[in-house]
This record gives structure tokens, C-alpha cells and sequence, in this order.
């Protein structure tokens, strides 16, 4: 199924996320330190936007690439175009 366009709000993008994390069994602390580095392909210590839209591909989350950019952008804090451990448990656990 193809997708296109944003159509979903931002805590309901970020509850598909949360809740496809869950099913991966990352519920703890430990356990998105660990999904965090599988995501991150290059082992640069962060996510960029390519490999935060293959984790979405790769995790089955649903969503539209103008969705995954809105979500990368939300999580990205300090907008440096890279996602951080620390940006990305901040926007999961809040």
C-alpha cells in the first residue's frame, strides 16, 4: 500500500512509532538504546533521514515520507538534521 501526504497528527505518528518500538519489545530504557543503535546504520551515534525512514520502512510503521520527514523534524530538537540518543528517548518516553 502506497501512502502519500500527511495524514496523521503528530501524537498519532508518534504513537505508531511508540507502539511499533512496544512490539519490538522496547519498552525500558535499555531496550530503545538497543533498537536506536539498530537503527543506526552508518554507527555514527545518530539517525540521519535516510536511516530514520528505512527503520520506519524496516519496523513496518505505516506512514507516508512526508510523514516520516514531519516526525524526523519533530524529534530533532535542535534541528541539526540528526537525530541523537538523547533526542530520540526524549521523544519516545518524553
Amino acid at each position: 500500500m502506497d501512502y502519500t501526504g500527511i495524514k496523521n497528527t503528530d501524537d498519532q505518528l508518534v504513537t505508531k512509532v511508540r507502539e511499533m518500538l512496544a512490539k519490538r519489545g522496547a519498552r525500558g530504557m535499555i531496550g530503545l538504546q538497543r533498537i536506536f543503535k539498530i537503527m543506526d546504520d552508518n554507527n555514527s551515534g545518530t539517525l540521519d533521514i535516510q536511516e530514520f525512514w528505512k527503520a520506519m520502512n524496516d519496523f513496518r510503521v505505516k506512514i507516508s515520507q512526508d510523514e516520516c520527514r514531519h516526525l524526523f523534524a519533530l524529534f530533532d530538537e535542535n534541528e541539526d538534521g540528526a537525530l541523537s540518543i538523547d533526542e530520540f528517548l526524549l521523544a519516545i518516553r518524553g
